[in-house]
């Protein structure tokens, strides 16, 4: 899959799939304006960060309100037992915390039994505890059949959901590829073997696969590991020395006793005085690592730099 011109084209393209694009604000209102037009003969709902609601409203009324225009199997007091709102239902909206509100209007959205799902920032104000619900209720509708369609989240909430990840650059949305794939590069027989490694990091409860062409650098902060992924930090239990012997295949190098880079993604060396040297990345905040001086030299001679 090599990606698509517009998120019109993604959305159109990957109709009926569950998708979720890491994107920029006016990309999210045309998905928005997108899915309205192509859906429109389904049973859709909607989550946006300017839902607030009703501020007078309790969140009982305000469920009761939406379960009358919905006019499903599924009750207010369903939903509100469902996401575990019972202790706040009486609460008005204006005196919410922002995962209440959250909550609530998933609560909202699952009166209409919905078919298709397009949400804005998913899980931006969800404690791990709320996000499991929510991720939960998701999985149920995509299970049931149902599509769900995330825009805005970074990539590493797009990566929790069901469905293909797909990140925003230079214009284009690309899949987020976090398996490896079938080239050479990305193999290693030795007789009947085959090896093949995926850097694994955290995101909350989740253990994420990367693939390591997707990993700008890994550096250490702190006594703690972080691979760097479009621009999000990842925590990493392997030791540098671990990574850098797994990664050195995949056209990485420790230039730093406290950093692992991504050849390819080295837009420039640059040397500032006799000792200091930095690497300049190719990524959308071209980021600056150090090149320590007794690496520089080992670093040009094995890759023919001048």
């Amino acid at each position: 899959m090599a990606g698509y011109d517009s998120i019109e084209e993604l959305l159109d393209r990957e109709e009926g799939a569950s998708v979720h694009i890491e994107c920029g604000r006016e990309a999210v209102d045309r998905a928005v304006r997108h899915v309205h037009e192509r859906y429109a003969g389904r049973r859709c709902a909607f989550f946006l960060e300017t839902d607030k609601g009703f501020d007078r409203d309790s969140v009982r009324s305000y469920l009761s309100f939406f379960s009358r225009i919905a006019g499903g199997s599924v009750s207010a007091r369903d939903a509100i037992a469902h996401f575990g709102l019972e202790h706040i239902a009486s609460k008005q909206l204006k005196k919410l915390t922002p995962e209440q509100r959250a909550i609530t209007n998933f609560a909202r959205m699952s009166l209409f039994e919905p078919e298709v799902v397009f949400c804005e920032r998913p899980l931006a104000d969800v404690t791990p505890t709320a996000r499991t619900v929510v991720l939960t209720w998701i999985g149920q509708v995509v299970e049931a059949g149902g599509t769900v369609i995330t825009c805005g989240e970074p990539l590493r909430e797009a990566l929790l959901m069901p469905g293909t990840a797909f990140y925003e650059e230079d214009g284009r949305y690309l899949p987020a590829k976090t398996a490896l794939g079938d080239s050479p590069e990305d193999v290693e027989y030795a007789g009947d073997e085959v090896h093949v490694f995926k850097v694994p990091a955290r995101s909350g409860d989740a253990t994420l696969l990367f693939d390591p062409r997707e990993v700008d650098f890994i550096e250490s902060v702190n006594r703690q590991n972080f691979a760097s992924v479009r621009g999000e930090l990842y925590p990493v239990q392997m030791t540098l020395d671990e990574l850098a012997d797994e990664l050195e295949r995949f056209g990485f190098f420790r230039c730093h006793r406290s950093y692992i880079v991504n050849v390819q993604k080295v837009a420039k060396v640059e040397r500032f005085t006799r000792n200091s040297f930095n690497l300049t990345l190719s990524d959308a905040a071209q980021t600056s690592i150090p090149l320590a001086k007794g690496r520089a030299e080992e670093m040009r001679s094995r890759y023919g730099w001048k």
